[in-house]
């Protein structure tokens, strides 16, 4: 064990139960944001928000809303693609909007963490498990995903209906 580790350990004798207790644990991500500038190493998990997310991380309630967010959006865009009435092909087509949902809060573009940032700070939207305001969820999608996302949405859809049309006809060739 090395010492940061130890450091970690030796926070508090009731030691958090899982990762996501240890995001809510404010003294261990103070340690954490330490140990990050002692090494000059960022441990942002592959969100790219700079100088940020430390702040992010420091607040836990914040770092909650975020989640909610992220949550509620893959949820708007599952429910925006079943209204559509793509089939078959909406599973594959809301998996697709999904990863580019996450590549976005990964690496957001100025305009996309500016927008985020100020959806965060509404408290209205932040009552519920979920964000129920469907008009805030669809403008945030307008601008997390881009016309060439849509595009490749839209094309793996495609792709995956012409797939299981295939499937089909080899069959009924096979069985008649």
């Amino acid at each position: 064990m090395n010492q940061q580790e130890y450091d970690h350990k030796s926070i508090s004798k009731q030691e958090p139960a899982t990762p996501m207790d240890l995001l809510l644990h404010e003294e261990w991500l103070r340690k954490s944001i330490e140990g990050e500038e002692e090494v000059g190493s960022n441990i942002g998990a592959g969100l790219d928000w700079g100088s940020g997310f430390s702040q992010l991380l420091l607040n836990p309630e914040l770092f909650y809303r975020l989640k909610t967010l992220r949550i509620s959006l893959n949820r708007e865009v599952r429910w925006l693609l079943k209204d559509w009435n793509l089939g078959t092909a909406t599973s594959i087509a809301s998996a697709t909007a999904r990863e580019k949902l996450l590549e976005r809060f990964r690496l957001p573009t100025p305009n996309v963490k500016e927008y985020i940032q100020t959806v965060l700070q509404r408290d209205e939207l932040f009552g519920e498990e979920f964000i129920s305001n469907h008009q805030v969820l669809r403008e945030l999608l307008g601008v997390m995903l881009t016309q060439e996302d849509w595009e490749m949405i839209a094309s793996v859809a495609a792709d995956s209906l012409k797939q299981q049309i295939m499937q089909q006809v080899l069959v009924e060739r096979i069985s008649v």
